[in-house]
């Protein structure tokens, strides 16, 4: 969360994945395709979810878990490639409710290892952010391939989660 504007404000942040039904043959795990599914067309009945991760406090490989403000860390083994991330942030420090913000992110580039980084997110209420164009970096760190995405939302608007096309994935 962006540090500004989310000072004294507390924000629960979930995660969810979701991937298509019909999803592309791997192939070769460490090559680095890019996939050829239009996210952007893709219907909620298209789509498989699981559950949200926690309740904002993700279990890590250890078994114990982390106490997590106004951030949110996964790390497991996922091949993230025709994967959705769904990301549910919301204010807990208000007494009254106040809509859930959604961060929509499909992953299209095919990488072992991949490493999401995403900065200065302002709350937006009632709002989904749809990453459907990220781009990634392939480096390597300490002899390891991977697929790096560094993003700030600084300037991003979000689209009414009522209009949003797969709004459904969003409960």
């Amino acid at each position: 969360m962006d540090s500004i504007k989310s000072d004294g404000i507390r924000y629960k942040i979930e995660m969810n994945i979701c991937e298509p039904k019909k999803m592309t043959e791997i192939g070769d795990w460490f090559s680095h395709d890019t996939s050829a599914i239009d996210f952007g067309s893709l219907k909620s009945n298209d789509i498989n979810c699981g559950g949200w991760f926690d309740k904002g406090t993700p279990t890590l490989i250890s078994g114990t878990e982390e106490e997590l403000i106004n951030q949110f860390k996964f790390s497991n083994q996922v091949f993230a490639w025709e994967k959705i991330f769904v990301f549910r942030i919301s204010n807990r420090s208000s007494r009254g409710w106040i809509p859930e913000m959604y961060i929509v992110m499909p992953m299209k580039y095919k990488s072992f290892w991949t490493h999401i980084d995403i900065t200065d997110i302002a709350f937006q209420p009632g709002k989904v952010i749809f990453l459907n164009d990220m781009k990634g970096i392939y480096g390597e760190t300490d002899g390891s391939k991977h697929l790096s995405f560094n993003q700030s939302l600084k300037n991003e608007k979000g689209v009414d989660v009522k209009t949003f096309p797969l709004k459904d994935l969003l409960k």
